[in-house]
């Protein structure tokens, strides 16, 4: 009998103790049609400038690319890009300003890269990157990561912070 009252006394204790978890710990909303916008438009972008660097064309389309997805009001938060202009017009400059391919053959793309996590709250996206690199230490190839995150407005891109292993943000 004695068992039987410690089995009921525990029942009771994991129901309250899940039902405290439940309320604790709601389950993950679904995005609003705003925040499921504001993902498209990141990755979006993403994928424009992946197909860019893909075809070794960014030089010549990040004009147009960033025409599309980027506010003229577009504030770059992590570096200081050089020169003058807004920073929308810094980062065009920036990848404008990028070697020619060598004479006689193409420069090598960058490896592709790779949407690991995106997530969404408001206005704002947060983005999960990667990108096989080599080590210049080891001569290995392994993935570097790097956190993005993006304030979208109106359908446009007008914040971005971002931070990489080896470098702060």
């Amino acid at each position: 009998m004695r068992n039987a009252t410690n089995i009921v006394r525990l029942s009771g204790l994991a129901l309250v103790v899940g039902a405290g978890l439940a309320i604790a710990l709601p389950a993950a909303a679904a995005n609003t049609p705003t925040e499921a916008a504001n993902k498209k438009v990141v990755l979006d972008f993403y994928a424009a400038l992946n197909e860019a660097d893909a075809t070794n064309s960014t030089k010549d389309r990040i004009a147009g690319i960033a025409e599309k997805y980027l506010s003229p009001e577009y504030k770059q938060h992590t570096i200081d890009l050089p020169g003058p202009g807004t920073d929308r017009e810094k980062l065009i400059k920036m990848f404008q300003s990028r070697p020619a391919p060598p004479p006689g053959g193409a420069a090598p793309a960058m490896s592709p890269q790779h949407t690991d996590a995106v997530m969404a709250e408001g206005d704002r996206v947060m983005l999960l990157t990667s990108r096989d690199q080599r080590d210049p230490a080891t001569g290995e190839t392994k993935p570097s990561y790097i956190f993005n995150m993006f304030r979208v407005k109106d359908g446009k891109l007008v914040e971005h912070w971002d931070v990489a292993a080896g470098r702060g943000g």
